[in-house]
Formats: C-alpha cells, sequence, structure tokens
C-alpha cells in the first residue's frame, strides 16, 4: 500500500485514482489464456510408499532447481 501511495504521489493522482486505472487496466488484459496455463501432474514426487516421502526445504529447492533448468535448456 505504501508503494502505492507514493506511485500515485509521483504521477500527481489521487490513491483512488491509481488504484482505478489498475483495475481497468487489469481486467481488460483479460484471464490468462488456458493455454498459458498447466496443470500438475501428480504425484509431484515419485515414492516406492506413497504417502511416505520425507522431503525437507533443501529436497524441494534441489528438484524446483533441476525443473527450472530442463524447462530452460540448461545443463545438469
Amino acid at each position: 500500500m505504501k508503494r502505492a501511495k507514493i506511485a500515485a504521489v509521483e504521477r500527481g493522482v489521487t490513491l483512488r485514482e491509481l488504484i482505478g486505472t489498475a483495475l481497468t487496466r487489469e481486467l481488460a488484459a483479460g484471464s490468462p489464456s488456458p493455454e498459458g496455463r498447466r496443470r500438475v501432474q501428480f504425484p509431484v514426487f515419485s515414492s516406492t510408499r506413497p504417502g511416505s516421502l520425507r522431503l525437507t526445504n533443501a529436497d524441494i529447492a534441489r528438484s524446483e532447481t533441476a525443473e527450472d533448468r530442463r524447462r530452460h535448456g540448461l545443463p545438469g
């Protein structure tokens, strides 16, 4: 909210006008196309004993990093 107030002052408009303009622009853009969204495939992590997989934050971070690298065509 603080950033919005600062932006309104910098633009010389009221906060209400700034928010109204932002909402109008956002709503005019429409909702994301179905092609742009993907459904999650379950199970997200495979396990030989479903329901018993113990993941740490580090495990999840490694998995996300690997997925990002694959998605962007990077090695490793």
